[in-house]
């Protein structure tokens, strides 16, 4: 089943399944992420605010995957979720200030956006890495 993609102030988004497994999940994160890069050096915010929703729209993981990783980091899955929930939030941030066509509030939501990657796979990637080969 596909997510259709919708029209949002003349920008619009791909079309995405409704799950995915999570290392092809990722990779389309960071193909969202240097898309949003390249329209942040070029200054062109629709390339910004496709990006940007790519990664706040994103497929949910598929349940295999959800139960690995809360049976690899059980009451940490709070603060798992939490992650996840301040990059969507800011990436739909950064889709509104590219609309808006104002930098400094895409520049100031792209650093959540990025520190929370970061703290994210710094807490958690190689644990949930072990975990996916061990439970396949």
């Amino acid at each position: 089943m596909l997510v259709t993609g919708a029209t949002f102030f003349g920008f619009s988004q791909r079309q995405q399944p409704e799950t995915q497994p999570l290392i092809p999940m990722m990779r389309m994160l960071l193909a969202d992420m240097q898309t949003v890069d390249q329209g942040i050096f070029t200054e062109n915010y629709e390339m910004i605010a496709e990006g940007a929703g790519g990664i706040s729209d994103h497929p949910k993981m598929t349940q295999e995957d959800k139960q690995i990783i809360k049976k690899t980091l059980g009451e940490e899955m709070k603060t798992f979720v939490d992650f996840d929930m301040t990059v969507h939030h800011h990436a739909d941030s950064i889709r509104m200030a590219a609309l808006q066509e104002n930098m400094q509030q895409v520049l100031r939501h792209y650093r959540i956006v990025q520190q929370g990657c970061v703290d994210c796979h710094s807490n958690y990637r190689t644990r949930i890495s072990k975990a996916r080969k061990t439970d396949k």
